[in-house]
């Protein structure tokens, strides 16, 4: 049965951004092998370091929705919150999947990104391209939401930069060495476009903050190979000289909104003027941020329910903020819906999935670059989590799933706990 959990992790990887059907097919596969032998998934799942932050987690999210139950009774959409969430627990099979190999983590984020590249050419139409790179305004998502698709190009290409490199450094021929950078340069550089053209701000900000410290990290460590450095410097100098002034554009386009919080910066009662701030993106942004935090203010431990958000938005009174899908910030989400009791319980997971993968890098059982990346993807994740909210879609949950069973799989000792008992 590790034959099958490999298999799925391997598919759910490869059509996590590609093909959501195929991906779903691997998750039962990991699923089904985790299955076949639950004791021994359990036991060696009881020494993880996130073990007891996850139970409590799952305690509170029963908790909480069973007492919202007995208050007021669950909408169709508090249910479906609470099952989307349920559907993170495939990160388990995922990470049991892994079973501590490091090994079987690359060639998994090695087919994560050869299906982004994938749903890249697949949704690409040429016209709509075409326009993009010229008018610097046209944005693309390639088949994904634009600013969700801003994340997965930034961690590709942060995967490229810091695990990569080792790879090319280890090849024992000259030509293959050569070959290897010849790809990496060329699929950074269609990631890298993709970036550009889906001109997501808050991926922008994550990836700048974030990239120069872990490489910096891996030239401390002398984990760079010069050749791959200086390809990727190329292709970052280039990219900024052909693509800065849409970029300054992107940047510019909510000025208004920078001037106004500049001159509220002045004034001692912020609030009331919320609502005269531009209706542009940082305007609408800042205003539903200025709703939400209201409301959250009044239940501040618990929340207002699993599908509060969405009523916080209805009770606008604005037909503009209305229109918008959430409040475009994950904290302040689960802050309206599960209270400062709830963000501190997916605060401790996430915690003690990092813990995990930690201990087992500092015992050199995982090589630096790869627990180097995954702290990078996650302070990607979190920076970019401060605008926009994506937690119960299918593609950020696969994003996450797949990230997190990885760390997770990291964490556990190297043996196959998913096969079956003879």
């Amino acid at each position: 049965m590790d034959r099958i959990a490999v298999t799925g992790l391997y598919l759910f990887a490869l059509g996590a951004f590609a093909a959501p059907a195929a991906a779903n097919v691997g998750l039962v596969l990991t699923a089904l092998a985790a299955l076949c032998r639950p004791r021994g998934a359990l036991a060696i799942m009881r020494r993880h370091p996130v073990w007891l932050p996850l139970l409590v987690l799952v305690a509170y999210l029963i908790l909480h929705g069973t007492g919202f139950a007995l208050a007021r009774g669950l909408s169709s959409g508090d249910v479906e919150v609470l099952q989307d969430l349920a559907k993170f627990g495939l990160v388990l099979p995922v990470g049991l999947a892994v079973a501590g190999q490091p090994s079987r983590a690359r060639r998994a984020l090695l087919l994560a990104g050869t299906g982004l590249l994938l749903c890249m050419a697949l949704n690409t139409h040429w016209a709509e391209l075409a326009q993009a790179l010229t008018d610097g305004v046209t944005r693309l998502g390639f088949g994904l939401p634009m600013i969700a698709f801003g994340l997965y190009a930034a961690t590709a290409l942060l995967g490229l930069v810091l695990l990569t490199p080792a790879f090319v450094e280890a090849l024992p021929a000259p030509g293959q060495r050569r070959a290897a950078l010849v790809a990496m340069t060329a699929a950074a550089a269609l990631l890298g476009m993709g970036l550009l053209l889906c001109r997501s701000r808050g991926a922008w900000l994550a990836l700048a903050l974030v990239m120069p410290v872990c490489a910096g990290l891996m030239l401390r460590r002398r984990r760079v190979p010069r050749p791959a450095f200086a390809a990727l410097g190329v292709l970052l100098v280039g990219g900024l000289l052909l693509g800065g002034e849409s970029v300054a554009r992107r940047l510019g386009d909510d000025s208004a909104a920078y001037q106004a919080l500049a001159d509220m910066a002045q004034v001692e009662d912020v609030g009331p003027t919320l609502g005269a701030l531009p209706q542009d993106s940082v305007g609408l942004r800042l205003r539903l941020f200025g709703l939400g935090f209201e409301r959250w203010r009044e239940r501040p431990l618990t929340g207002h329910g699993p599908n509060a958000g969405d009523g916080v938005i209805a009770a606008a009174g604005d037909p503009v903020l209305q229109s918008m899908a959430h409040l475009h910030n994950t904290y302040l989400e689960l802050l309206v819906r599960f209270g400062a009791l709830g963000l501190a319980a997916f605060a401790a997971v996430v915690g003690g999935l990092a813990a995990g993968v930690r201990q087992e890098v500092r015992s050199g059982a995982v090589p630096a670059e790869l627990g180097l990346f995954l702290a990078g993807a996650l302070a990607l994740t979190l920076i970019w989590s401060a605008f926009d909210f994506r937690l119960l879609t299918q593609d950020f949950r696969f994003y996450a799933v797949l990230l997190g069973g990885i760390a997770l799989g990291l964490g556990l000792p190297r043996r196959g706990v998913v096969a079956c008992a003879s």
